[in-house]
């Protein structure tokens, strides 16, 4: 790659990071990149899969982009925002889009995939490590001790399973690219 196009790369990267919006937290403790955090209820779009059923083309994210890009009840285009938040629970792998224009479900358009759901989350009090690169298995797999670590350290006690929260469109420039890790915590 040339100087010339890495440096548009790089400037078109820098330029899309941090141009969606995202759901407001209050700040209760930070403590290098882990922070503590207080969230509102939101209403999300999600989709999953049975982990018995897991391929690694599962097209979750494409499924959730359709319904926002417009293949819903009234072909209407939502707005993106950030994170995008995947979870594994016990039986099934998810991942949700924030609705951060709308106060409740019923406020957005029916979607037309029966695989799309329309919900809220009450996030409540989390915490949370920040991290940049790409949230590869390994590196979700460190961030995760060293967040692991800090809860057993301060004693805190878990309500969820693990979020990884992901920020950036997929051609972000990994060094600018933002990720975290996410527990409900009490």
């Amino acid at each position: 790659m040339n100087k010339i196009n890495f440096i548009y790369l790089l400037l078109l990267s820098i330029a899309l990071t941090g141009t969606y919006k995202e759901p407001e937290y209050t700040l209760i403790k930070k403590d290098g990149e882990i922070e503590v955090r207080q969230y509102s209820t939101y209403v999300i779009a999600k989709t999953l899969i049975k982990k018995i059923e897991l391929r690694e083309d599962d097209n979750m994210f494409r499924t959730l982009g359709q319904y926002i890009f417009g293949k819903n009840s009234i072909n209407e285009y939502i707005p993106m925002t950030v994170p995008v938040i995947t979870q594994n629970n016990n039986e099934n792998y998810e991942m949700m889009f924030f609705m951060l224009h709308v106060e409740k479900p019923e406020d957005l358009p029916a979607p037309t995939n029966k695989d799309v759901i329309l919900d809220t989350i009450d996030i409540g009090k989390v915490i949370a490590i920040t991290f940049g690169m790409w949230a590869t298995d390994t590196r979700v797999s460190y961030y995760k001790q060293i967040l692991d670590q800090y809860v057993a350290e301060n004693s805190l006690e878990i309500e969820s399973e693990l979020m990884i929260a992901q920020y950036n469109s997929p051609w972000a420039i990994p060094p600018f690219r933002k990720n975290e890790l996410i527990y409900k915590i009490k």
